[in-house]
């Protein structure tokens, strides 16, 4: 199976909460926002993946410049239609120096949006953050995967630093 195929499968039926948790927030994590251009980025390859996007296009990472695909959605779509980076949130992909190796944490992007944020990683649901950890260290063991990923980390860590 394709990696990006089977870390969203790991993700699949798992979210931050055992509850919807877009009824805390109006699913605020689904509305367009002003840092990510409107846009949802895709992992390299999901693009080839047979989702109803209504449209994929090529963007650069705001801080990395790093070219990437993305969707810009029109609507909220199906949890199942979810790109990764959108079953993954509020987390964020990071390399842990002190475990020598990728792990997720709060996404300083999503304090604004999501209520979860406050709570911490140790808020959500047990079973969704170890899928995070497991689909994000999985990806982590192709080298196009891993530099995505140095690359989303990248782009989090520079909006953290400058909070």
């Amino acid at each position: 199976m394709n990696a990006i195929l089977e870390a969203r499968d790991m993700l699949r039926e798992l979210t931050p909460l055992l509850t919807d948790c877009g009824e805390l927030c109006n699913h605020a994590c689904c509305k367009m926002d002003r840092d990510a251009g409107g846009l949802v980025w895709l992992w390299p390859g999901e693009e080839d993946t047979d989702m109803p996007w209504v449209e994929t296009l090529f963007t650069h990472l705001p801080v990395t410049g790093l070219d990437v695909e993305a969707v810009r959605c029109a609507t909220p779509c199906a949890r199942e239609d979810r790109p990764f980076l959108c079953r993954l949130f509020p987390l964020v992909p990071f390399y842990s120096e002190k475990k020598q190796m990728w792990d997720v944490r709060m996404d300083r992007r999503a304090w604004m949006l999501c209520p979860l944020c406050s709570y911490g990683i140790r808020g959500l649901n047990p079973a969704f953050v170890k899928a995070a950890r497991a689909a994000v260290r999985l990806l982590a063991q192709n080298p196009a995967n891993e530099a995505f990923l140095q690359a989303i980390a990248r782009e989090e860590d520079a909006y953290r630093f400058s909070l």
